[in-house]
């Protein structure tokens, strides 16, 4: 069993609001929420200005830790973890000093404002969530900057709205604990379970934030450190895979080729195994299979939208056998407007006659039969561009692109006539 549990990112978050509420009471949290509440019960003495103080100390050492959780659960990590690590870098101060600064606008707005007072309270309830997030790994620069809230809230979608709505039941949840067992149940006793149910549920919220982050990292840019570290420790199987081959290339060429075929053949791999596969099939002269992988190769890369690593294994292939075509018009047809855009004239007007040609009761042959007439033109071929534009007409009349082949031609007897 690996020394720390990994999350999976891929885990729906609805999914990880419903098992989310075993976190606080897994590893140390249990232990910090306990210890905590404890610390506060200390506020019973009576010694004056010491519940203040207390109160004060045991919020700091809450979202300290509670920080702790939101950067160790973004990071993949399924537990909560051992210590606050970064407990001297403020956030944990920061974050109250907003807080109290919010429930005073929210209690002061209202009043003084009416209606659109209540709607500035409402407001930062629902965006304090977000600062949370981002005061954890951005500091408080970005965390007070509105425009990194409503960005980080469109690219958080839905699931934003979610974790808002958790929090907003949890602070539903506090208040209850607090009628039932503060202010009308035991005075110590009720007190002290208020206060652990106000522990559990912070730590608890502070979680969700930090599965919302890991679940959408790649949306919001972060790479979380258990990746790096697993990277780190761990080498990549291909990356050792292909220094295995190229160790056996050495001595046995057709051994090292087959070890590659054999994990190509499970699907996708990196462009350096694919790359490294045709240098040992191209030294041992095994053309036929050459073009066999670059039709599965740049049909992978065009879906993976990489066109222009795909052309590049069609002039190869093309260099082997100059009648080659990529085998499918979903392939053909984008790297014939790719090879076009990128000014890679030839290359286009291969494929763009050889989509014709190999299918040209296809859709979107008068696309490409027009596309072949523009390379003609570009290469200063008229006649053989106003050939094309002819037959186009004559095989697709009415089509919607018979105004471009129009205007195509009639471009092209005009250069004629002031021809001199």
């Amino acid at each position: 069993m690996p020394r720390h549990e990994l999350a999976d990112a891929a885990t729906p978050f609805a999914e990880r609001v419903r098992t989310g509420w075993r976190y606080p009471m897994r590893g140390a949290a249990p232990y910090t929420i306990g210890a905590i509440t404890l610390f506060e019960a200390i506020a019973f003495l009576p010694i004056t200005g010491l519940k203040l103080l207390v109160i004060a100390i045991g919020w700091v050492a809450l979202y300290t830790y509670a920080f702790e959780c939101l950067r160790h659960t973004a990071d993949g990590y399924a537990d909560p973890p051992e210590l606050a690590v970064n407990g001297g870098d403020g956030t944990s101060v920061a974050l109250i000093l907003i807080q109290l600064t919010g429930n005073a606008i929210a209690v002061l707005a209202p009043i003084l404002f009416g209606v659109p007072g209540l709607a500035v309270a409402l407001l930062f309830a629902f965006v304090l969530p977000v600062i949370t997030m981002s005061l954890a790994f951005d500091g408080v620069g970005a965390a007070l900057n509105p425009l990194t809230w409503f960005e980080a809230v469109r690219r958080l979608g839905a699931s934003y709205v979610m974790l808002f709505a958790m929090v907003l039941a949890s602070s539903l949840l506090q208040a209850a604990a607090q009628y039932a067992m503060a202010d009308h149940g035991p005075t110590f006793f009720g007190t002290l379970g208020y206060y652990a149910v106000a522990n559990y549920l912070t730590l608890y919220n502070f979680h969700l934030m930090g599965a919302l982050i890991h679940h959408k990292h790649e949306t919001l840019g972060y790479r979380p450190a258990s990746v790096e570290i697993a990277a780190l420790m761990e080498p990549d199987d291909d990356q050792a895979l292909l220094a295995h081959a190229n160790l056996i290339a050495r001595d046995d060429v057709p051994a090292a080729t087959d070890i590659l075929t054999e994990r190509l053949r499970e699907g996708l791999a990196p462009a350096a195994m694919h790359a490294r596969y045709r240098e040992l099939l191209r030294a041992q002269d095994r053309l036929p299979e050459l073009l066999v992988h670059g039709q599965i190769w740049i049909a992978a890369l065009v879906v993976a939208r990489e066109t222009r690593r795909a052309l590049g294994v069609v002039q190869d292939c093309i260099g082997i056998d100059p009648a080659f075509l990529p085998d499918a018009t979903v392939t053909c047809g984008p790297l014939a407007d790719t090879a076009a855009h990128g000014g890679m004239t030839r290359l286009a007007l291969h494929l763009a006659e050889g989509y014709v040609r190999t299918w040209p009761q296809d859709i979107g042959a008068p696309h490409y039969g027009l596309l072949a007439a523009r390379m003609h033109c570009h290469l200063g071929q008229a006649d053989e561009a106003k050939a094309i534009a002819r037959r186009l007409q004559a095989e697709h009349p009415g089509h919607p692109l018979g105004v471009d082949v129009e205007a195509l031609l009639a471009s092209l007897d005009g250069a004629r006539t002031v021809a001199p």
